[in-house]
């Protein structure tokens, strides 16, 4: 792919503008779908299972590395939406980024980086605090400790709640993206 001028129109233009909406939705349906099956599926397993639940949520983090996939899975969909919306509206220029027919992609936007921000700045890293809770534990073949146990109970019930704001978010991101077109009609 090509980095271009917003100003210049080249034939290589629509082309990279197609490839970075594949990037962009195929990724981005994936960071949906991991949220989606995370919040609404593993959590509740996990917490269900009770110790046993602890060692699928530590493997699942740990040695799948769920946490960081989702993570970079939403970055590489963020930067690729920016990318696209650089190119599409001049280089951001505010008379077309928030024009009628493209106001939908820039709020959307605007949600998936708030999501972004709680799941980089919240959930990951109370996940890597379960991570490493768990580590000791099963290092040394035993079961949490009173201070240790109920931090991983706080942790979880931050966590639901996290998912819960994160689901909603990326909930309003898709449903203004997928309406945009729409938007100029309004």
């Amino acid at each position: 792919m090509s980095v271009l001028n917003p100003r210049q129109q080249t034939e290589s233009w629509p082309v990279d503008v197609l490839i970075l909406r594949l990037i962009h939705i195929g990724v981005g349906a994936f960071w949906v779908g991991a949220v989606f099956t995370n919040v609404l599926f593993l959590q509740p397993t996990s917490a269900a299972l009770g110790p046993e639940g602890g060692r699928f949520s530590y493997h699942l983090a740990r040695h799948r590395h769920f946490s960081r996939v989702i993570l970079v899975s939403a970055a590489i969909t963020i930067l690729a939406g920016i990318w696209l919306l650089w190119l599409t509206t001049n280089g951001f220029d505010p008379e077309q980024l928030f024009a009628p027919s493209r106001i939908g992609f820039t709020l959307g936007g605007l949600a998936a980086i708030l999501t972004f921000a709680v799941g980089s700045r919240y959930v990951y890293p109370r996940t890597q605090r379960v991570v490493h809770i768990m580590s000791a534990v099963l290092a040394e073949s035993r079961g949490p400790g009173p201070a240790e146990q109920a931090e991983l109970v706080r942790i979880r019930s931050e966590l639901i709640r996290a998912g819960w704001v994160t689901l909603v978010g990326l909930g309003l991101a898709t449903a203004a993206m997928a309406t945009a077109r729409y938007w100029g009609a309004l």
